[in-house]
């Protein structure tokens, strides 16, 4: 009996064991799957004309995946027309909440939206072209996009056509027809119908094909193009635009009031409604107005200001504030206490023509010379006098330059008491050594501006560090030296100063207004990045424009 059942158990299972056996799966190894997927039919087909349907079909010759496809999809021109996708196993569908416009030639581009589902490999085959009407438009236009500081190609810049009577429209419009840059800065606005056409340009960082976000680049071309042929060369320099500055937000305290712009400024003055108000104040950074509170007036008295805030380009906003504090009392453990930062900083290489930069966290009320030493020990200071101090930002940054002939060693002591800040704390006590570079151990950049390049002296040479910061400034010298300069790498460049104001413009979009030319010096000192490498003892004398 237990010998049957155990045989008919054997039976039963049989079968299990062979089915389990014989299942089908994929062998390990073989060749990893790079062939994208393929556009096999879509509706309308390629290049067709007088089509009259409400919907785009595409079919490919595999499974495919088009997550996030709507953010992907650019279709010109543009109108208001929305519409919805469906993902399809092979393919995707469009459907629109309109019928398309009449007489028009439409262009639809999934980017790389469209990828197989094993590997992710991207489709080429994205884009299709079709007209509602009895003709394909097939004018273009291209060019190059390039950054005006840097002058490097852009990629992902939005260039695009408007009307030609638009007012500003990339502030408040979407283009008619668009095109981004690809890694070198070139664009190709395809099947354009002709007409006239104003061109603009925009990062277009969130991606809404608008330029209202504040700091992005814009580019813009001066006369409108007559699209009756094709274009090529239509190039455009990308500049940031002057966004007017705002109070976004304010930090109270009983003691000081923070005013946090929306852009960065330059300076800034304060007018007063009332002639016997006043206010201490700084620019904490080119975002933050740091003003505190007089001793003399409550916490809650308000005083109402105009404060005329300057952009680095000269641009002057005004803002009408009512200044008050908080009446909640500040705690000690929360009051920041004076402090300064120094440059150069302590232990680099420095000059022995001295050059100091004192940057405090707060106004300074007061300063006694006698507690600054500078000398080649803490006990022989060298004397300076009021020329050789130099106060900026209200009493928050102090310069101070000496000519010496020290050699060796420097020391830089800021004794207890030197400074004292508006809020009545003294900066702690302060000791920096510093090595005096040796004659040798500089560089020097030296050129010339052939009249060729530019007629009379209207001109800029900048000499840059690698990170573009401009390190030494020369105006209108046909015959330029930058000495004594740190080993490392620079750059040099020519800037036109077409108005004669003596400083770099950028552009205006609103006023139509270019920015004004920048040359980089590219000879053959430069190496692949633009810069020129600077030794020690060494003398580069022909970096020429």
């Amino acid at each position: 009996m237990k010998f049957r059942h155990f045989a008919l158990g054997w039976l039963f299972l049989l079968p299990i064991l062979f089915h389990n056996c014989a299942q089908v799966a994929q062998p390990p190894g073989g060749k990893k799957d790079t062939i994208a997927p393929k556009l096999v039919s879509s509706v309308p087909k390629i290049r067709q004309l007088n089509y009259a349907g409400q919907s785009i079909t595409l079919e490919y010759d595999e499974y495919v995946n088009v997550e996030n496809i709507q953010q992907k999809v650019s279709i010109t021109p543009q109108d208001s027309n929305t519409y919805l996708v469906k993902a399809l196993p092979t393919g995707l569908r469009l459907n629109f909440d309109k019928p398309l416009q009449p007489n028009t030639t439409y262009t639809i581009n999934f980017s790389d939206g469209i990828k197989d589902i094993t590997e992710r490999n991207v489709t080429t085959d994205n884009k299709i072209v079709f007209s509602t009407g009895s003709v394909i438009d097939s004018l273009y236009l291209t060019g190059t996009v390039i950054d005006d500081e840097s002058r490097l190609p852009i990629l992902g810049f939005v260039v695009g056509l408007f009307g030609p009577n638009d007012t500003l429209p990339i502030n408040r419009k979407r283009p008619s027809y668009f095109a981004r840059t690809d890694s070198n800065g070139i664009y190709r606005i395809e099947n354009v119908k002709a007409g006239s056409y104003k061109v603009y340009g925009f990062d277009d960082k969130d991606l809404n094909l608008v330029n209202n976000t504040p700091g992005e680049r814009v580019g813009f071309r001066d006369s409108v193009v007559a699209l009756t042929r094709n274009y090529t060369d239509v190039n455009l320099v990308a500049f940031r635009g002057s966004a007017k500055p705002r109070i976004s937000r304010r930090e109270r305290t009983d003691e000081t009031l923070g005013l946090e712009l929306s852009s960065g400024i330059a300076s800034y003055k304060i007018q007063y409604q009332k002639p016997q108000d006043t206010l201490v104040s700084f620019l904490e950074s080119p975002k933050m107005i740091r003003l505190f509170r007089p001793a003399n007036r409550a916490a809650g008295d308000t005083i109402n200001v105009t404060i005329a805030a300057e952009d680095s380009v000269g641009n002057v906003t005004d803002l009408k504030e009512r200044i008050y504090f908080s009446p909640l009392k500040t705690k000690a453990k929360d009051r920041k206490p004076l402090n300064v930062q120094v440059a150069p900083s302590p232990g680099e290489p420095i000059d022995n023509n001295l050059e100091f930069t004192l940057t405090f966290n707060k106004p300074v009320l007061r300063y006694s010379t006698n507690l600054i030493n500078i000398g080649r020990d803490t006990t022989k200071p060298l004397e300076l006098s009021p020329e050789n101090l130099v106060w900026s930002n209200n009493f928050s940054r102090l310069a101070i330059k000496r000519q010496t002939n020290l050699r060796d060693t420097l020391y830089l002591k800021l004794a207890k008491g030197a400074f004292i800040s508006v809020q009545g704390d003294t900066l702690a006590r302060y000791l920096a050594r510093y090595t005096i570079a040796e004659e040798d151990s500089y560089g020097l950049i030296a050129g010339r501006v052939n009249p060729a390049t530019i007629a009379g002296k209207n001109f800029i040479i900048e000499l840059l560090d690698e990170k573009y910061k401009v390190v030494r400034t020369a105006y209108g010298t046909s015959n330029y030296t930058f000495a004594r300069l740190k080993p490392g790498q620079y750059r040099v460049r020519l800037i036109i100063d077409a108005n004669g104001n003596k400083r770099r413009d950028i552009g205006n979009v609103q006023k139509g207004i270019q920015p004004e030319t920048i040359l980089y010096y590219t000879g053959a000192e430069t190496n692949e990045g633009g810069l020129i490498p600077v030794k020690q003892n060494f003398e580069l004398t022909d970096i020429d424009f």
